[in-house]
């Protein structure tokens, strides 16, 4: 058998991805089977001989035994949410600003009357700063929510990769104590980390300086969301997310280095070795970092013993220390795009350039000025084609122009991550030697910064696809490559599967938009405890209401249906935090009409994006407004709201609204949406109620009984498509 590892490592990253799906008790069962099936092919003579089959049935019962018990352990923080208790512990990473918001990591060491897990952490958000900085002791009074918990790569599964289990907010913040700080090897290297932040901002302007930050050290809290988007949107977000792109530019930097200063042969892989630790850790040992970390210290180790070591193995090794060490990392999406592009590196970027060579120059001008193109290409198409499938799952996006992205973007990216080092390093040692790289590195930025910009704004150079036509889209795919590896070795067949593939994705994106013509969609999102719903017809949309504990779910949806207009936004409960959200909305969407009260125009965030919005109209006690040719129409009376589409009347009860202030007219509603369970329900036979709440929230829901049909968003997007006939539609969107 020639790549155990890579068996071991890929058959454990796969169970778990299984167990993050099915859960806990299913993990268990499977790992139960698995280990009976591993016992049985050890007494059965032919299956034994081969090794595989009981290797993969060993793995899958140890991983999948690993996350069940892992699940088990950190079980003790449900007990926490939405409790309010003292916390004590140590801040465990940099601070940092997000929406406003003070944020920073807290490692638990105890939790006034109630369990935690052992090095376990909380992530803190606050409205000021509460600490100094690393290693700072924190005590006082918080309370705790779950974080968002959807089955397979939910909120609370990629946090439980780092070791964060539950969210805390400081209940008075003046009463949050620092009695000291604590010393370790962890926190000095984050002071460290904090000394060379200072060198890099007293080097550099602050938009160099932010992306300086995020190349080497992959602190993409510093980097302005702009630039995030415009990186993602051309398909190149991997040049700011540290993982072995980077690491292969800093090993190579290293060897030369050593070389140049005439390092013993014998020092030198020892010397590296220390480099690319300190590096991870200058990173944060994210899960990227760590598995191009580990391939990485593979490769010296097999130099100092003159062994070439196999890179699958390597990668499957990797893999396997890390799920080891936390099952949850599976949930890691960077672990994940990060594996699934390297196994396309080694299993196809060499066959790739092969064919390239075939086709072009190997001789002369043109062979030198292509040699460096048909490279990105390899790279770029071999890398594409693993992590796809993966983006479209994760994010529902396609990047067609990430090709051209790459061709022009990643050698720039290498030679600024290189002379943003030398320049690192001279600004430390001698400050006034900096200021060539310094100024290259700020040539190099501005020229990716305005190449992703222009590709990023190039029509259709990122579009959604997302749902059920995603999920069968990407079973279908792996379903005819698959066929065709059966079907036997050959070209025109993997031409074939390849060519399907592209087709059905065409007719998918062509069939979902021919659907949807003319059809209603009132898509009421997972966003937590609140109501939060997008209306959307001939890709024209509406934001009613947008409650909940995140704005991130509304944005997204308005970019996944390919909206061109964004013709209204109203709040359901005119709360503070659904004002807060608003203003978020409208920092990213342009919007004909924001109908709110006056009282909301108080809130920070929405007044500081009013200006995004055409027309502001303010109300006191309703109003009535229609969309698209009348057909919708919104009504407010009080604290209700409704929603008129053909047929059907659907009424928003928010928070606190009282069942008595409920119009009368407005009992005859076909669909209830509410935030919370109201204390009586009288005069009231809708056909659905669709409960906006948090899976911990809305299990109070099924011990009641209904005159209708309850739904839930815990579980996902609750779609209703009204058509052009009347008729209604429910359907559930993972």
């Amino acid at each position: 058998m020639k790549r155990p590892m890579a068996l071991v490592g890929f058959t454990t990253l796969l169970a778990l991805l299984v167990a993050l799906f099915f859960g806990e008790i299913i993990s268990l069962i499977i790992s139960t089977v698995s280990l009976i099936f591993f016992t049985y092919s050890l007494l059965c003579k032919t299956i034994r001989k081969g090794k595989i089959i009981p290797i993969a049935f060993l793995a899958i019962s140890l991983s999948t035994g690993l996350f069940a018990a892992e699940s088990e352990r950190i079980s003790c923080v449900n007990d926490l949410h939405g409790a309010t208790a003292t916390i004590s512990g140590i801040v465990d990473d940099l601070p940092y600003e997000e929406n406003e918001n003070y944020c920073c990591l807290i490692k638990v060491e105890t939790i006034e009357g109630f369990s935690f897990p052992e090095n376990g952490r909380v992530l803190v958000y606050a409205s000021e700063p509460i600490v100094n900085g690393p290693g700072d002791r924190v005590e006082g009074e918080m309370r705790f929510l779950l974080p968002n918990a959807q089955q397979g790569f939910g909120t609370r599964a990629s946090l439980a990769a780092n070791h964060i289990y539950l969210y805390a907010f400081p209940v008075d913040e003046g009463t949050i104590t620092r009695p000291g700080t604590v010393r370790s090897l962890w926190t000095t290297l984050l002071h460290w980390k904090l000394s060379l932040y200072d060198v890099v901002d007293s080097l550099y302007s602050p938009s160099d300086a932010s992306m300086v930050k995020g190349l080497l050290f992959g602190d993409k809290h510093t980097v302005s969301d702009d630039i995030q988007d415009a990186y993602r949107a051309a398909g190149v977000s991997h040049i700011l997310a540290v993982s072995g792109f980077h690491l292969v530019i800093v090993t190579q930097m290293l060897t030369v280095l050593l070389q140049v200063f005439r390092v013993p042969r014998r020092l030198r892989p020892f010397l590296s070795a220390v480099c690319i630790l300190l590096f991870m850790a200058l990173a944060g040992f994210s899960a990227s970092v760590l598995r191009s970390g580990i391939m990485c210290l593979i490769l010296l180790l097999g130099n100092c013993f003159s062994r070439k070591p196999d890179a699958l193995n390597s990668l499957g090794f990797a893999v396997w220390i890390l799920c080891l060490n936390n099952p949850f990392a599976a949930a890691d999406a960077g672990l994940l795009l990060s594996v699934s592009a390297t196994a396309g590196l080694i299993l196809t970027s060499g066959r790739i350039q092969h064919a390239l060579d075939d086709r072009t120059p190997r001789e002369g001008v043109w062979a030198i000025v292509l040699r460096p193109i048909k490279s990105v290409l390899a790279t770029s198409i071999s890398g594409t084609l693993f992590t796809l499938p993966l983006l479209v799952l994760l994010f529902g996006t396609i990047s067609p122009l990430s090709l051209l992205a790459n061709l022009l973007m990643v050698y720039a990216s290498s030679l600024m991550l290189q002379s943003a080092a030398i320049s690192l390093l001279l600004g430390i040692l001698f400050p006034p030697l900096a200021a060539l790289p310094v100024l290259c590195t700020s040539w190099l930025n501005g020229y990716l910064t305005l190449c992703a910009t222009w590709i990023s704004g190039i029509p259709l150079a990122v579009f959604y696809f997302t749902g059920r036509a995603a999920y069968l889209w990407v079973g279908c795919c792996f379903a005819l490559l698959g066929l065709a590896v059966l079907l036997g070795k050959g070209k025109p067949r993997l031409q074939t599967a390849s060519l399907l593939c592209v087709i059905l994705l065409l007719t998918s994106l062509l069939g979902e938009q021919i659907a949807l013509r003319n059809v209603t969609t009132i898509s009421v999102l997972p966003s937590g405890d609140g109501i939060a719903t997008v209306v959307t017809k001939n890709r024209h949309a509406a934001v009613i209401g947008c409650s909940g504990h995140s704005r991130s779910e509304v944005v997204t949806h308005l970019n996944t249906k390919h909206t061109v207009s964004l013709d209204l936004i109203v709040m359901a409960g005119e709360t503070f935090e659904e004002g807060s959200n608003a203003g978020a909305i409208l920092s990213e969407n342009s919007c004909g009409t924001l109908l709110c009260r006056r009282e909301s125009l108080a809130n920070g965030m929405l007044l500081g994006n009013v200006e995004n919005a055409g027309e502001i109209r303010q109300y006191d006690a309703g109003y009535s407004v229609s969309l698209w040719d009348g057909a919708v129409t919104i009504e407010r009376k009080g604290a209700f709201l409704r929603l008129l589409c053909g047929t059907e009347s659907i009424l928003y009860w928010p928070k606190d609204a009282e069942a008595d202030e409920l119009p009368e007219s407005w009992d005859d509603c076909t669909i209830l949406l509410l935030e919370e369970l109201p204390d009586k329900l009288e005069g009231l036979q809708p056909n659905f109620g669709i409960f906006c709440m948090d899976e911990d929230s809305v299990s109070r829901v099924w011990s009641v009984e209904y005159p209708f049909l309850p739904v839930t968003t815990a579980d996902g997007t609750v779609e209703i498509r009204i058509q052009a006939d009347g008729t209604t539609q429910l359907r559930r969107e993972p």
